[in-house]
């Protein structure tokens, strides 16, 4: 009987890629994201995992901070946390972040674990965005952010 592999020893041996059945072949240039979540534990795991699957990763682990990097340019996307300290609706974090860069309009994900049916909902009907409840498994990320062309 042949010894079972795991997915993780052929990435060590290199034998798979990280992006490997996760992600459309590799372009010219790496998608860029930027992950806003207030906590740092959520915020290193999303890091570590999109790294690995061959994105570009920027955190921001607040509003204020995530508009700074949001000035500066060049992302592709968000994973934006519905629940930050110093928003009463991450919402309306979002509509801020369009009136500096629209390119990123329809190119966010929504995350949350304690998001209100309200917020939910309006992320559906005005937004047109993708929610992720937490804890969620990174494949559905996965799957959702190359849904949007990420």
């Amino acid at each position: 009987m042949e010894p079972r592999v795991r997915l993780n020893d052929l990435h060590l041996t290199g034998r798979v890629g990280h992006t490997e059945g996760l992600l459309e072949p590799a372009q010219e240039h790496p998608r860029s994201l930027l992950v806003v979540d207030d906590d740092p534990d959520v915020q290193d795991l999303l890091e570590q995992v999109l790294t690995g699957a061959g994105y570009l990763v920027e955190t921001a682990g607040s509003s204020t901070e995530a508009m700074e990097k949001v000035a500066e340019g060049g992302h592709h996307g968000m994973v934006l946390d519905l629940v930050l300290p110093e928003e009463d609706d991450g919402l309306a974090l979002y509509e801020r972040i369009l009136e500096v860069n629209p390119y990123l309009r329809g190119r966010v994900v929504f995350i949350s674990g304690v998001a209100r049916e309200h917020q939910i909902k309006r992320i559906h009907r005005v937004v047109g965005g993708s929610f992720l409840p937490k804890p969620f498994n990174i494949l559905e990320l996965m799957k959702v952010l190359q849904n949007l062309g990420l």
